[in-house]
C-alpha cells in the first residue's frame, strides 16, 4: 500500500476518531477517555508482543521512543481536552498547523531538501483549510490546548521518523500506548468518573480500536516515505470532517467550504503527480 494512500486512510480514522471523542466527553472527562484509549490499546496490541522475538533492534533508541511517549501522552490529554471544549471544525482547523511544524522540522532536523513547490502548496492549503473552517479568532483554553497539541504531535512525529529506519512498525506502536498509559493515567485519577455502562464502555472500545488502527497507518506511512512528501495529504482529514460533521451533526456545507474544499484536492493532486516519480 502507497504511503499517501496509508496516511489518507489514517487521515479518515482520526476524523471519525474526532466525532468519538466528542461525543464520549458528554459521559466522562476526556482525560480519562485518554486513559482507557491507551489501556485498551495496550490490551490489543499485547497479543502481538508475546510473539515478537525481539522488541527493540537498538538500545539507543530506547531515549527517543520515551520521548516519543511523552510527548505523545501530552499531545492525547490537549487534544481530547480541546475536542471538548471547542467546535471540531476549529479544533481540526488548529490541528492543521501540525504539517507545517512537520515538515518544517524535518528540514532542519534531517537536512532534508526544502522545496518550493511543496512549501507553496503547504502554505496554500493551509490558508484554505483556514478559510473553510473559518474559526472564530476569540482565544479561548480549547483553542490555546489545540494549538500546543499540534506543536507536540508535531515533535513526537519528528521522533518517529528519527528510528523508524531502525524500529518496526509494531515497536512503535506498542511502546507508545505503554508510555502513554502511565502519562494519562496520572492525571485521570483527578477526574475520575465511573464509565462502567454499556454505552460509555462501547465507545471506549470503539475508540480504542479506531486510535489503534490510525495510529498504525499513519507510524506505516511516515515510516515510508519522506514527510515532507506525505504532510500535504494530511489535508484529508478535512474532507471527511466536512462529511462527519455533516452527517452526525447536521452542519451544512457551505459554497466557500466546497470551492476550498475544490482547492485543496487540486493541490493534493499536484503533490501526487509531483512525487510518484520520486524515490520513496
Amino acid at each position: 500500500m502507497h504511503p499517501v494512500s496509508l496516511l489518507i486512510v489514517s487521515c479518515f480514522l482520526f476524523s471519525v476518531l474526532a466525532v468519538l471523542i466528542k461525543f464520549t466527553s458528554l459521559l466522562i472527562h476526556p482525560i480519562e477517555q485518554a486513559f482507557f484509549r491507551n489501556i485498551l490499546g495496550v490490551l490489543l496490541l499485547l497479543p502481538f508482543f508475546l510473539k515478537q522475538n525481539s522488541f527493540i533492534n537498538k538500545k539507543s533508541n530506547l531515549k527517543f521512543l520515551f520521548l516519543r511517549g511523552f510527548f505523545g501522552g501530552i499531545t492525547m490529554i490537549l487534544i481530547f481536552t480541546s475536542y471538548s471544549m471547542i467546535p471540531i471544525s476549529q479544533a481540526i482547523a488548529i490541528s492543521f498547523s501540525t504539517p507545517l511544524f512537520i515538515y518544517f522540522g524535518s528540514i532542519f532536523f534531517f537536512s532534508e531538501t526544502l522545496d518550493k513547490q511543496k512549501t507553496f502548496l503547504m502554505i496554500i492549503g493551509f490558508i484554505l483549510t483556514i478559510i473553510i473552517t473559518r474559526p472564530d479568532l476569540e482565544v479561548q483554553i480549547g483553542t490555546i490546548l489545540a494549538l500546543v497539541s499540534s506543536i507536540t504531535h508535531a515533535i513526537a512525529g519528528l521522533l518517529v521518523k528519527k528510528i523508524s529506519k531502525s524500529e518496526s512498525v509494531f515497536t512503535l506502536m506498542f511502546s507508545l500506548v505503554i508510555l502513554m498509559t502511565p502519562i494519562t493515567f496520572i492525571p485521570s485519577i483527578f477526574v475520575w468518573e465511573n464509565p462502567m455502562n454499556s454505552l460509555t464502555l462501547s465507545l471506549l472500545i470503539s475508540i480504542a480500536i479506531i486510535a489503534t488502527f490510525g495510529n498504525y497507518f499513519w507510524t506505516k506511512a511516515i515510516s515510508l516515505s519522506k514527510l515532507t512528501n506525505l504532510m500535504p495529504f494530511d489535508f484529508s482529514k478535512l474532507i471527511f470532517a466536512s462529511i462527519l460533521s455533516f452527517l452526525f451533526f447536521d452542519e451544512k456545507i457551505d459554497f466557500v467550504t466546497s470551492l476550498c474544499g475544490t482547492g485543496l484536492i487540486i493541490c493534493n493532486t499536484i503533490m501526487a503527480k509531483k512525487i510518484k516519480n520520486e524515490k520513496i
